[in-house]
């Protein structure tokens, strides 16, 4: 069974300020997703989008994936990740 659950977020396509977070279920063949603002907010939206995706997969870990302008990304929480990956890697 697999073990890892990316989560890829990125900016939404048609609303500025607003942002996407996905996983998709080869599985299932669906794709789960949340679009919140960028906001304290919209990050209790995505953590209970995390805790969702932990409900159907305890046993799993969920991961996430920057985008490839993580260095240089609008969202400083982004380019926060992006700096401690390149110092833990």
């Amino acid at each position: 069974m697999k073990q890892e659950f990316p989560i890829r977020i990125t900016a939404h396509p048609s609303k500025p300020d607003r942002f996407v977070a996905c996983y998709e279920s080869e599985f299932l063949g669906a794709t789960y997703a949340v679009d919140f603002p960028n906001s304290i907010t919209g990050a209790v939206a995505l953590y209970h989008f995390i805790e969702m995706l932990k409900t159907r997969y305890p046993e799993g870990k969920v991961t996430f994936c920057l985008p490839p302008d993580a260095q240089t990304h609008a969202v400083e929480a982004v380019r926060d990740a992006a700096l401690m990956e390149r110092l833990y890697k």
